[in-house]
Parts: structure tokens; sequence; C-alpha cells
């Protein structure tokens, strides 16, 4: 009975540490980065004058997004303060948001490149929890596998947006253009540094990799301004990737030594 006492205890204290660690970051996201709120305002205000965009939609995703790459910042606040074991748990939880936005953006605006390269967020966040929580090392997921096989992913892509994929009678191509092949180019380079153990190859390969993602997410939200309407999942990676980009160079002085 003492045993599961002290583990409540434990839970309780990590809980109001966590919670803590999160309202802080907010508090300090919203100081740093308060055009952020500006540039939504103004973007709803496009999109209602304009009629290109659901608002509702954009809002909720825009909210997504943001908790998602509040939770990224947290991870590597704490991976750069050497708090892994924090950083890990953040990751995860970052993660689990992000696939749920991937499975929306394949649903509702046939989006693959989002969900497929999912698969290579899940590998590194498991492989960073259980590395740094479980003290458990799964060496196959490492930057030069999850590399290969974000390479094998975008010939897998290409082929498949080229070719069309046939499943049950139906065929399915993968939107294969500018937007997307940036954007997948983005995530194999986020990919293959978050499951890197090495701190210094992990930041660089996601400051270029966010470059890319920015880049992709911005060319979609003009092009679709210019056609049926924004989509709320382009327009968020474009806005919250954003300020990980302003975050990440802000640690930059620590990594160009």
């Amino acid at each position: 009975m003492k045993i599961f006492e002290k583990k409540v205890y434990l839970a309780k204290i990590y809980f109001i540490k966590y919670k803590e660690m999160f309202w802080n970051e907010l508090k300090n996201f919203s100081k740093n980065n308060w055009w952020v709120y500006l540039l939504l305002a103004v973007s709803l205000a496009i999109v209602y004058v304009t009629g290109k965009g659901n608002i509702i939609e954009i809002i909720i995703l825009f909210l997504a997004n943001f908790l998602g790459n509040l939770f990224l910042m947290i991870m590597q606040a704490n991976y750069t303060a050497n708090n892994n074991k924090i950083g890990a748990i953040y990751h995860l939880s970052g993660n689990f948001i992000f696939t749920l936005i991937s499975i929306y953006g394949l649903i509702y605006f046939g989006k693959y490149q989002y969900i497929i390269w999912q698969i290579s967020y899940c590998i590194a966040a498991i492989k960073a929890f259980t590395f740094y929580n479980f003290k458990k090392d799964i060496r196959f997921f490492n930057e030069y596998s999850l590399g290969i096989f974000n390479i094998f992913l975008i010939i897998i892509f290409i082929f498949f947006g080229l070719n069309g994929l046939n499943i049950a009678g139906k065929e399915i191509f993968l939107n294969l253009g500018f937007e997307s092949l940036t954007m997948a180019l983005g995530f194999s380079l986020v990919t293959t540094g978050l499951v890197s153990t090495k701190d210094k190859f992990r930041y660089w390969a996601n400051l270029f990799g966010i470059i890319f993602i920015i880049i992709g997410s911005g060319y979609g939200v003009f092009i679709g301004y210019l056609g049926n309407g924004i989509d709320g999942v382009s327009l968020g990676y474009l806005i919250l990737t954003l300020t990980m980009l302003v975050f990440y160079l802000k640690l930059l002085k620590n990594y160009l030594k």
C-alpha cells in the first residue's frame, strides 16, 4: 500500500510540474509570439470577406496546431536543457495531436503527405519516449534508418502520385505537387532529426525541415486563396510553424558553438 501511495504522490508531483511548465511556456509563447494572434485575425478577416474558407474549421485547426507546436517547443526547450525525460513526454503528446490533424487532412482534403509522414513522426516519438523514460534504446530506429525510410516514402509518394493507386477498384492519386513534395521533404528532415539522440543533429535537421514545411504550407495557402478556398490544415501549419522557426532561431547561438 505504501508503494502505491508513493507512486500516486510522485504522479501528483509530476502532474503539477508539467502543468506549471505548460502554463509558463504558454505565457512565454504569447509574449514572444503575439504576432501569431494578429496574423490569425487578419487571415480570418480575409477568409470572411472573400468567403474563401471555413472560419470555424480554420479556428479549430489553428488551436490544434497551436497546442501541438507548443508541446514541441516545450520538447525542444527541455532537450536543450538536457531535461530529456520531460522533453520526450511532450514529444509524444505533440505527435498525438498532429496525428489527429493528419487524419483530418486526409479525410477532408485528400492530402496524403500528412498521414504518410506521420508514420515517421510516430517512430521518432516512440524512440524518444522509450529511450529517455525507460532507458531502452531501440537502436534500429536512428537518424540513418529513418533517413533511408523517409527517402523510400518520398519515392513511393512520387510513384503513386504519378501513376495512381488502385484500392478496391478505386483509383486514388496522391496530390503530387510543389506543396506536397516540399512538405514531404520538410517532414522527412524533421522526423529524421527527432529520432536522433544527438541534440545538435536533431536541431539542424528540425530547423531546415521547418523551413521547408513553411514554404510548402505557404504555397498551399496561396494556391487555396487563388482557387476554391484556404484550408485550415495548410494555414495552421503555416502560421504556427513560423513560430517554431522563430523559436529555433532563438536557440541558434547554442548550436553554433
